[in-house]
């Protein structure tokens, strides 16, 4: 992040004028729109230059964070995470592995795809046998509000002490 601030104010550093035409330069030594004076400002390199230097940094930062997210993810904790996830996430990490190229254009879909398999997910493991005891503790025929009810509590019960947000139920026969 550090990397990526420094990199955000050098490229604010660079003066810019949108407003100023070449006809404006032939005109005056100053910029009629922001009144930037090139020869007031102290020597340093042509902006070409500092703009291809930014931009080759730009590209190693990316490359950085591509490696230490290929990195996070060839984890074999991260890797069994990854059966956690809906399928449509999982395709889409699963893609950026294979393809080992993070996606153009970076949706919030892929975003939180990544978010969730790195963040610690917690795979909890309910049997279809248990379920339907579950569903039956308090005797049958019941409402659809005691049904909901009973389900509800079991699954509180299932998730108790881990965070809800980060919980996967998988049934299993």
């Amino acid at each position: 992040q550090q990397r990526l601030t420094d990199f955000q104010h050098r490229l604010a550093g660079v003066k810019t004028c949108f407003d100023l035409t070449e006809r404006d330069l032939e005109a005056a030594a100053e910029c009629p729109h922001c009144s930037f004076r090139p020869a007031a400002e102290p020597a340093a390199p042509p902006a070409a230059k500092v703009l291809a230097n930014l931009d080759d940094e730009l590209d190693a930062l990316l490359a950085d964070w591509t490696a230490a997210l290929l990195a996070n993810l060839d984890d074999p904790t991260i890797k069994d995470q990854l059966e956690l996830l809906r399928p449509d996430q999982r395709s889409m990490v699963r893609a950026f592995v294979t393809s080992q190229t993070l996606p153009e254009e970076l949706g919030q879909d892929f975003i939180a795809a990544l978010r969730d398999a790195l963040s610690g997910l917690t795979k909890v493991t309910v049997t279809t046998t248990e379920l339907r005891a579950a569903l039956r503790s308090a005797g049958s025929p019941a409402t659809i509000d005691d049904i909901k009810d009973r389900f509800a509590a079991y699954v509180d019960q299932q998730a108790r002490g881990h965070d809800p947000s980060k919980v996967r139920i998988v049934l299993e026969e």
